[in-house]
């Protein structure tokens, strides 16, 4: 008879011989099985994207996929110039960016350098998503096999968790939050410890490396799966205090674990913390980024069972598609409530419910969201949302735990119907998990084109710029005009620029998109490309002021030239930075180049 998970807690298993185990083999091929499962549902809701896997990406957010496309370019090109991975100054220069306070997912970039190189950003971009969505729920459906359900089941787990709306919305431009295979695989740990499998030393080893890995790929991720661990460790500490007088091991693994992920992170993060240039704070607006009550039961427009009622509603939130995370569905919440209570007494049950419980109700943030209408009624996240990391924090992204909880109730639910419901259960489990999973079921993503390179870029012809040089690339980038950085990796960083999309300090040390204001220069050139100037810009319109402030700016800078590229409103790009720079250009490969005069 197969021993309980509840009865493992706290005990120590004795290590197994696998030359004696007739089923491994068999486990294995299931393992694969499933793995090779999940990647071609990960295709299919990808398989948009892999008519041109080089230019193809996710529509819906753009810029912020440029954005990670433009790390991934920079790690792989830190790798073969040998430079500083965690402070670059090929952007915002010269002040530069420090790339432990971004997304910068420095270890898949690091590992995917050959592909990086070889087929290009979008491309590694395209194949990390594929593994961010198969990854996560092979983790799903192993955390759920470490908790001794079955393996049918357990399958169920990962498709919740790794295709639910919470990891799908991360799909769109987030990739550092939708590689959350960390989560599930981490807390497997995290069990491993309280089991007392393997000793607290190996088990905190491995705990404190996945750790340090989860960190350098995305310290969001991380945040997350800690405060799952916290919040599963009270429930189970609560449910068994006679665990308390078996604190050792655990309290032992967990600070071999702690260390060993400082012995991993302590260089990047004296950088983070104590390198230039740092920040402190969020750059996003306080309280805004959380979940909608209503979000729990009404589908976002992505889904494939959405009627168009509710689609209206859905895309009313404040955060837009990529942050509409919480949605469950009726069915898988009606299915949760009842397997917790009727199941009470099984330790996982316990433990899987009311942590989810618990990251639901502090993904809704500090005040109540409900339809749209913040009512101000104060929920807990508003206790800890003014504390260091906390305050930096998205509260709704907490929801892709609270899926990962829900899979897991789900799986452990249908894995125990058979034997409590003898004949008949077996069909009963499977007809609760299809109508718990249909409503989970997202349409396939829609595609847009990563930016059109001038071949300027893509040739020897950017060599007429000084290798390392600081060129002024327009249309300005910013947050919201990403091209000039999908440029710029195309030339391989043969220059720094100005400008750029990242988070940095502004005057005040704070975070901020952007991080100081773009200059007077770099601001007019923007409004332009906008159309703020009308007709073409004449000396009337750019005042000599102005022009003594370019030439200011342009020195202080060290900018060596001018490239613009495609834009709006090109033609009044081209005037006005003729009559900036006091020349006229040359046109090349697609681009305007104006050439300036080294200042040294």
């Amino acid at each position: 008879m197969r021993e309980t998970y509840p009865l493992q807690i706290g005990t120590r298993v004795q290590a197994v011989d696998a030359t004696r185990q007739p089923g491994l083999l068999l486990g294995t091929r299931s393992h694969l099985l499933i793995a090779t499962s999940y990647l071609i549902l990960t295709f299919l809701l990808t398989i948009n994207v892999w008519s041109d896997p080089t230019r193809n990406i996710i529509a819906g957010n753009s810029n912020d996929t440029g954005l990670y496309c433009w790390w991934l370019a920079h790690t792989a090109h830190a790798v073969v110039s040998l430079s500083d991975p965690f402070v670059t100054h090929l952007a915002n220069a010269p002040e530069g960016i420090n790339a432990l306070w971004n997304t910068s997912v420095l270890v898949p970039g690091l590992l995917l350098t050959p592909l990086t190189l070889a087929a290009g950003p979008v491309f590694s971009y395209n194949l990390l998503v594929v593994l961010a969505f198969s990854l996560s729920a092979f983790g799903a459906y192993l955390f759920a096999c470490r908790l001794a359900v079955r393996t049918t089941a357990a399958f169920i787990a990962g498709v919740v968790y790794g295709f639910s709306p919470a990891i799908v919305g991360a799909g769109i431009g987030h990739l550092s939050t939708l590689f959350a295979p960390a989560i599930p695989l981490l807390l497997c740990l995290v069990v491993d410890i309280f089991k007392g499998s393997r000793g607290p030393s190996r088990n905190g080893t491995l705990l404190g490396i996945g750790a340090g890995l989860q960190l350098l790929t995305g310290e969001e991720v991380l945040f997350i799966t800690a405060i799952t661990a916290v919040l599963g460790i009270a429930v189970l500490v609560l449910s068994r205090p006679s665990l308390l007088r078996q604190a050792i091991n655990p309290t032992r693994a967990l600070t071999i674990s702690l260390l060993s992920c400082l012995a991993l992170t302590a260089l990047p993060l004296g950088v983070q913390f104590f390198g230039s240039p740092r920040s402190h704070g969020s750059p996003f607006l306080a309280n805004f980024y959380k979940s909608d009550l209503t979000g729990l039961y009404v589908p976002p427009a992505r889904q494939l069972l959405v009627s168009s009622a509710q689609a209206r509603q859905a895309a009313t939130f404040q955060g837009g598609p990529a942050e509409y995370m919480n949605y469950l569905g009726w069915p898988l919440l009606i299915v949760c409530v009842l397997a917790v209570v009727l199941g009470f007494q099984d330790l996982r049950l316990r433990i899987a419910g009311l942590t989810g419980v618990l990251l639901a109700v502090l993904a809704l943030g500090s005040t109540l969201l409900a339809k749209g209408v913040e009512t101000g009624l104060r929920l807990p996240w508003n206790l800890v949302a003014k504390i260091p990391i906390f305050d930096s924090a998205l509260p709704n992204r907490l929801s892709m735990s609270t899926a990962l909880m829900a899979g897991l109730v789900l799986a452990l639910a249908v894995d125990r119907l058979p034997s409590r419901l003898g004949y008949g259960g077996s069909l009963t489990a499977v007809t609760i998990a299809v109508v718990c999973i249909l409503p989970l079921v997202p349409r396939p993503y829609s595609i847009e084109r990563s930016p059109d390179i001038p071949t300027f870029f893509t040739t020897d012809a950017v060599k007429i710029l000084p290798k390392g040089s600081t060129v002024l690339v327009l249309p300005y980038p910013t947050g919201i005009q990403t091209a000039p950085m999908a440029w710029q990796t195309a030339a391989r960083f043969h220059f720094s620029m100005p400008g750029g999309y990242f988070i940095g300090p502004g005057p005040d040390g704070k975070a901020y998109m952007g991080g100081r204001r773009p200059t007077a220069t770099a601001q007019l050139l923007i409004d332009v490309e906008k159309g703020g100037l009308a007709g073409v810009p004449t000396p009337t319109q750019i005042a000599q002021a102005q022009i003594t402030q370019a030439q200011g700016d342009f020195a202080r800078l060290g900018v060596r030239a001018v490239v613009l590229g495609p834009a709006n409103h090109r033609g009044e790009l081209r005037d006005a930075v003729t009559l900036l720079v006091g020349s006229q250009p040359e046109f090349r490969d697609g681009v305007y180049i104006w050439r300036l005069p080294s200042r040294t």
